[in-house]
C-alpha cells in the first residue's frame, strides 16, 4: 500500500467478555410480572405498552453507562510505554446463542398472549393478523438481551483483539482498511486480560495417559450418577408409592368403579366446555370442574405412574454395575501395564542395548492399545443404559413434580401457578448457567 494514499489511521481495541445475565433474568421477570396484572386487571393496552416502552429505555440508559464506564476502567489500565497511542475501546458482545433463541420463543409467546387479550373479537383471521404481529413482538423483544448485556469482569477480559483501521484514497475512492495487529500490542494492559498458558503437546508416550485418564473420569462420572439416580429412586419412588397406596386406601376403596367414571365424566366436560370458550376459561374454569375427588384420582395415578419409572431405573441400575464392573476391570490392567510401559522407556540404555526389553515394550504398547480398544467398545454399550436411566428419572421427576403442582390445587389454583413457575424459572435458570460457562470448562479440559 502506498503510505502517500493514506489519509488517516486508527486503533480500535475490541475487548470480549463472559456474559452475565443477572440483569437480563431480572428483566424478564419484570415483564411477566406486569404482563400477568394486564391479565388479571385489565387496565389499559396503551399503559402496558407504555411500561414496556420505558423498561427499553431504563435498560438502554443503564447498558450505556455500563459500557461508558467499564471503557473508562480500561483506559486506566493502558501501559505507560503505549501512552503515545490513541486507541478507541469497544465492548463486544458475547451473548450466547441459545439465549438469543431462547428469548425469541419467550418473545413470541409474550407478544401472543398481550394481543390474545387486546383483540377482542378471535375470528379465524384474526388468529391470523395476531400470529403476524406475535413475530414482529418477537423481534422487539430481542432489544432486551442487548440492552441488559452485563459481563464477568473481575477477571478480565477473555480477549482483547487490536485492529488498525486505516483510510486510504484510491484514484477518486476513500476506502477502509482493516488489519489485526494484536500481536504487536501484547502488553498493552498492566492488567484486565485474562491470560491463558499456551497449548503444551504431548510426547507420543503420553497419550496412553490422556486417554486411560478420560475413561477413568467417564466411568466415575457415570457411576457417581447412576448411585445418585438410585437414591433418588429408593426414596421418591418409595415416597410416591405411598402416596399412592395412602389415596386409593382413604378414597376409592370398594367404590373403584363409580370413582373413576365420576373422574372421567368430569375431565370430559371440562375440556368440552374449555374449547368453546377462551384460552384464559381453561385456567378459570379449573375451580368449577374439578372437585377433590377428582384431584385424588389424579394424584394416586400419577403416584403410581412415578414410582414405576423409579422401579425401572433400578432395574436398570443391576445392567450398568455388571457393565461397569467389566470397564473398571480393563482400566485396572491398563494402569498396571502403562505403568509398565513407562518404567521401560525411562530405561532408554538397557531398551537400546537390549532385544528382549525391545520384543517386551512393544508388546505391551501392543496391549495397551488392545485394552483401550476393548474398553471405548464397552463404554459405548455402557452410555445407552445410562441415557435410558436419565430418561426414566426425568419422566418420573416430571411426574412427581406434578403431583406436588396438583397439590396446589387443593387449597387455591394460585399456589399451583407459583409452584410451577419456580420449577420453570428454575430449569430456566440452571441450563442458561451451564451453558453460559460450559465452554470454558470444555477448553479447560481440552488443554489437558
Amino acid at each position: 500500500m502506498d503510505e502517500s494514499n493514506l489519509l488517516n489511521t486508527k486503533t480500535i481495541i475490541n475487548l470480549k467478555f463472559k456474559y452475565n445475565p443477572t440483569l437480563f433474568i431480572c428483566d424478564q421477570l419484570l415483564r411477566v410480572v406486569v404482563l400477568v396484572l394486564y391479565i388479571q386487571y385489565g387496565f389499559s393496552a396503551w399503559i402496558f405498552v407504555g411500561l414496556q416502552i420505558l423498561l427499553f429505555i431504563a435498560l438502554n440508559y443503564i447498558k450505556d453507562n455500563y459500557d461508558s464506564s467499564l471503557i473508562k476502567k480500561y483506559y486506566t489500565f493502558i501501559a505507560p510505554k503505549y501512552s503515545n497511542v490513541k486507541p478507541e475501546i469497544k465492548i463486544e458482545e458475547n451473548i450466547p446463542s441459545k439465549l438469543t433463541g431462547y428469548q425469541a420463543l419467550f418473545g413470541f409467546i409474550f407478544s401472543f398472549w398481550f394481543l390474545y387479550d387486546a383483540f377482542k373479537n378471535h375470528a379465524w383471521y384474526i388468529y391470523i393478523l395476531i400470529i403476524i404481529l406475535s413475530l414482529i413482538g418477537m423481534v422487539f423483544c430481542i432489544l432486551p438481551l442487548v440492552f441488559s448485556a452485563r459481563y464477568y469482569t473481575k477477571k478480565g477480559a477473555e480477549l482483547a483483539t487490536f485492529i488498525e483501521e486505516k483510510l486510504i484514497k484510491e484514484g477518486e475512492e476513500e476506502k477502509i482498511v482493516k488489519y489485526d495487529v494484536s500481536p504487536q500490542y501484547s502488553n498493552f494492559f498492566t492488567k484486565g486480560i485474562i491470560n491463558e498458558p499456551d497449548f503444551i503437546e504431548f510426547d507420543s508416550i503420553d497419550l496412553n495417559d490422556t486417554k486411560i485418564a478420560k475413561l477413568e473420569s467417564e466411568l466415575k462420572n457415570l457411576n457417581y450418577k447412576a448411585d445418585a439416580w438410585m437414591l433418588e429412586s429408593v426414596f421418591l419412588g418409595g415416597l410416591a408409592f405411598s402416596g399412592f397406596l395412602t389415596v386409593a386406601s382413604a378414597n376409592i376403596l370398594e367404590k373403584e368403579t363409580e370413582t373413576f367414571r365420576t373422574f372421567i365424566l368430569h375431565i370430559f366436560e371440562y375440556f368440552t366446555l374449555c374449547q368453546k370458550t377462551q384460552i384464559s376459561e381453561w385456567y378459570s374454569n379449573i375451580t368449577g370442574h374439578f372437585f377433590r375427588n377428582d384431584l385424588y384420582i389424579l394424584i394416586m395415578l400419577l403416584c403410581l405412574s412415578s414410582s414405576v419409572f423409579f422401579l425401572l431405573i433400578l432395574t436398570l441400575r443391576l445392567r450398568l454395575n455388571s457393565l461397569t464392573l467389566n470397564l473398571d476391570h480393563i482400566l485396572r490392567i491398563l494402569v498396571i501395564f502403562n505403568a509398565k510401559e513407562e518404567e521401560i522407556f525411562n530405561n532408554q540404555l538397557d531398551l537400546e542395548n537390549n532385544p528382549y526389553q525391545v520384543a517386551r515394550f512393544e508388546k505391551i504398547q501392543k496391549k495397551i492399545e488392545i485394552a483401550l480398544t476393548d474398553a471405548e467398545k464397552l463404554l459405548i454399550k455402557i452410555r445407552p443404559v445410562a441415557i435410558m436411566m436419565n430418561i426414566y428419572r426425568t419422566i418420573a421427576i416430571i411426574l412427581f413434580y406434578i403431583v406436588l403442582i396438583i397439590s396446589g390445587f387443593y387449597f387455591k389454583p394460585i399456589i399451583a401457578v407459583a409452584i410451577f413457575s419456580l420449577a420453570v424459572f428454575t430449569f430456566l435458570f440452571r441450563k442458561i448457567e451451564t451453558y453460559i460457562n460450559i465452554t470454558e470448562i470444555r477448553n479447560r479440559v481440552k488443554r489437558h
